[in-house]
């Protein structure tokens, strides 16, 4: 729960709660989490939420590390963790942890796309190997034009592309460039696996694959090509997969980034 760093009195912010909520996540949503109007509560994180207020603690660079680092300055009372991207050379963040059947989500925002056809942001799960040519996982991928992707990668960065979905109406023609979207992956079973792809807390698609990669590996996050900002990442156990917010789609109806805060004087303030 982060408090006012200027002293104006107690305050809380909504989306250290529900980070999702700064990606706009509906109130069905939200009520699902509650336990709201008889729902039960489905809470079970198994690392985080990381918000990088206290530093970087879960995840490590396998390569270009000098291109990483915890932005402390940039946002009034947020801290989050970014890469600036010097090349367009491919950079992995995984954790050190492992994990199965695992669901994980983050707030993602591009920065800049770099002259390059092979431009990506992605979050990772089952994730092994020491660097980028050598590492095997499950992905979801993020393109300049607002494609999104479930992927397998294998060795030497081969990648199997799993199922896609435009979102262009979700995050705009260029994925909302500098602003916050909330995404989540989740990747369970052996044999068939099965991942789901979620938007702002709706689910834009499904997969099954046969070809699966280890049944344990890190989550993470990384780019190619692609300046981004990382934050209020959660990894979470089966038990917790989000159900499709049926007759519903993703938005941004508010702000990304700008999350309110609540004081206990009753007054309220929209983030900077």
């Amino acid at each position: 729960m982060r408090t006012d760093k200027k002293d104006r009195g107690f305050r809380f912010a909504l989306s250290s709660l529900f980070p999702s909520l700064r990606g706009g996540m509906s109130m069905l949503a939200v009520a699902t989490v509650l336990g709201f109007g008889g729902m039960t509560a489905q809470a079970a994180v198994v690392m985080g939420p990381d918000d990088f207020e206290a530093g970087n603690t879960h995840y490590s660079p396998n390569n270009n590390a000098t291109e990483w680092s915890v932005d402390t300055s940039s946002e009034i009372n947020n801290d989050f963790y970014k890469r600036i991207a010097a090349t367009t050379a491919w950079s992995d963040a995984p954790s050190a942890s492992m994990f199965g059947d695992v669901g994980v989500e983050a707030m993602v925002r591009i920065n800049n796309w770099n002259a390059s056809t092979q431009n990506r942001a992605y979050i990772f799960a089952r994730y092994t190997g020491s660097s980028p040519s050598s590492a095997t996982c499950y992905q979801l991928s993020i393109a300049p034009d607002s494609t999104i992707t479930i992927e397998r990668r294998d060795v030497n960065k081969a990648i199997t592309v799993l199922a896609t979905a435009h979102s262009r109406d979700v995050v705009g023609a260029a994925w909302n460039a500098g602003s916050w979207t909330n995404v989540r992956l989740e990747v369970s079973g052996s044999g068939s696996v099965k991942l789901a792809a979620y938007v702002n807390g709706a689910q834009i698609m499904t997969a099954t694959d046969t070809s699966s990669v280890a049944a344990t590996g890190s989550i993470g996050f990384g780019s190619a090509g692609a300046s981004i900002d990382i934050d209020d990442v959660t990894t979470t156990d089966a038990g917790s997969f989000l159900a499709p917010e049926s007759g519903e789609s993703a938005s941004l109806s508010a702000p990304a980034d700008r999350p309110m805060y609540c004081a206990l004087d009753g007054s309220s303030e929209a983030k900077v």
